[in-house]
């Protein structure tokens, strides 16, 4: 199984989309779509046979505990849309626009999002209010 994913990607950037994503995205292209496929197919799973749950792995499993540059982390989302289509239009991957269309969103909402924090502590409704008027926050800026 190793051997057709590694094919697989060798294959996808020998491409013109494979070229062209991996100036995009750096030296690490095959790489990372390697983990992907591997994280996406397991021990078992043949890379054929991925469906959505199998993509969700991927990124998840293969990708998402990788030190990520900015550059790698902004470009994976269309990468692996690209990649998942093109190996439809090769033959190898049945259904692989959809897929890609799917792993887009899931390595968007994986890879992209940001924490946010509270700059300031939050404060209950019975705390005092942090105006200084000495009233509860219900009771004041509530």
């Amino acid at each position: 199984m190793s051997e057709t994913i590694e094919h697989w990607t060798s294959e996808f950037l020998a491409s013109t989309p494979g070229e062209l994503a991996a100036q995009r995205v750096g030296e690490r292209t095959g790489a990372l779509l390697v983990k992907f496929l591997e994280g996406a197919c397991g021990s078992a799973l043949d890379p054929a046979d991925m469906e959505r749950r199998n993509i969700t792995d991927g990124i998840a499993i293969g990708l998402a505990p990788l030190q990520l540059s900015d550059v790698e982390r902004n470009a994976l989302p269309e990468l692996l849309e690209e990649f998942l289509t093109e190996l439809e239009h090769s033959g190898r991957l049945s259904g692989g626009a959809q897929l890609g269309a799917y792993a887009r969103q899931t390595a968007t909402a994986h890879l992209l999002k940001k924490q946010v924090r509270r700059a300031t502590a939050k404060v209950g409704p019975n705390e005092p209010c942090p105006c200084g008027s000495g009233k509860k926050y219900k009771k004041c800026c509530m």
